[in-house]
């Protein structure tokens, strides 16, 4: 598999108060997320973004699930006027699961990239871009770093455009793979400026499906919009499982009673696209077990006359975002068509 984690920011806010007062900061879906992010329109009329705010609370980081040797980082990003703030901001950027060695994309006055190695606190300059990604507006950024000791590659693209390309690179330098992904600041430290990020990717390249650059993508959430033909879950405060999935009040909602119990449901439609390239679909899941134990759930596809299920995902007593990434039609085999998809249903199994 290698696209491994897709995020639109459309269909969570972070600054939505728990039982404490306190913001829920995504609720887990990032590893970590600065207190003071917030939700901002979004560079789509009718879409969300969010927004990494100058100062010491740092700015949004991604854990995978294993290491892995291979991974590409792609978002949309607005950075806001930075003249004579006395440091360059972060972009984006990959570390390892040691956390000693970075990799990342900096800004420079004059707008164009730089790509930096972090280590022991300290940045090394390794290449400047010509291409610029000029300060307020969106670019499109990609990083795609691939593990090696002295046959490791660093690319870098913006706006769909190679920008930066190294070879022959130490990638390896303190032996452990690639594990976490982070826009906006080195995890640790702050802001210098602030960061709008929207359409987010992380991928690998392993597989045979987005092995390489998606380019600029667009992360669309399609609500559900009708109960599928799997209804073994029991309904609770709404009149139908899809409601109560897609109505915003935590007050329904959906439960099983019994591990192998399935739910699907009708989707939105995708927007109208010309031509749309689909690279993947990602199940959303705010989820929470109610029993003393393990308990776990899994993401579920019905294409056709097949169905497809995720790997157990691990729940836990609060409500918490999970996710399961479906990167192929399970019905074809390959990448998913429109019509596959617009006619597909998706859901959840209890595990």
């Amino acid at each position: 598999m290698a696209l491994l984690f897709i995020d639109g920011f459309d269909h969570y806010d972070p600054q939505q108060l728990d039982d404490f007062g306190q913001p829920w900061l995504a609720r887990g879906k990032a590893a970590y997320l600065s207190p003071q992010a917030m939700r901002i329109p979004g560079r789509r009329p009718s879409s969300y973004a969010l927004r990494l705010p100058e100062g010491s609370g740092g700015g949004y980081v991604k854990n995978l699930d294993a290491g892995t040797p291979s991974l590409i980082v792609g978002a949309a990003l607005r950075v806001a006027p930075f003249e004579n703030t006395g440091g360059e901001p972060v972009l984006l950027g990959v570390r390892d699961t040691t956390a000693g060695v970075a990799h990342l994309v900096k800004i420079g006055e004059d707008g164009r990239l730089k790509l930096y190695r972090w280590q022991s606190g300290y940045d090394q300059l390794l290449s400047t871009s010509v291409t610029t990604a000029p300060a307020r507006g969106w670019h499109y950024i990609e990083l795609k770093v691939v593990q090696g000791t002295g046959s490791g590659t660093l690319d870098v693209r913006v706006n769909g455009m190679l920008a930066i390309q190294l070879s022959g690179q130490d990638t390896l330098q303190d032996g452990g793979q690639l594990l976490t992904a982070f826009v906006g600041a080195v995890p640790g430290e702050s802001c210098p400026v602030t960061v709008d990020m929207d359409d987010l990717y992380l991928a690998d390249t392993s597989g045979t499906l987005n092995t390489t650059f998606l380019g600029d993508v667009r992360v669309d959430a399609l609500q559900p919009q009708a109960d599928g033909s799997l209804t073994e879950w029991t309904v609770e405060g709404a009149s139908s499982a899809w409601a109560a999935v897609s109505d915003g009040d935590e007050a329904s909602g959906i439960r099983a009673d019994a591990a192998g119990l399935r739910q699907s449901f009708d989707i939105a439609p995708l927007p109208a696209m010309a031509t749309p390239a689909i690279h993947g679909v990602q199940v959303t899941l705010l989820a929470r077990k109610t029993d003393a134990g393990p308990g776990q759930v899994r993401g579920l596809a019905v294409s056709g006359s097949q169905t497809a299920v995720s790997a157990d995902i691990p729940l836990q007593e609060q409500l918490a975002w999970h996710t399961a990434l479906f990167e192929a039609d399970p019905n074809a085999g390959s990448a998913w068509s429109e019509a596959a998809l617009n006619a597909a249903e998706f859901g959840v199994e209890a595990g």
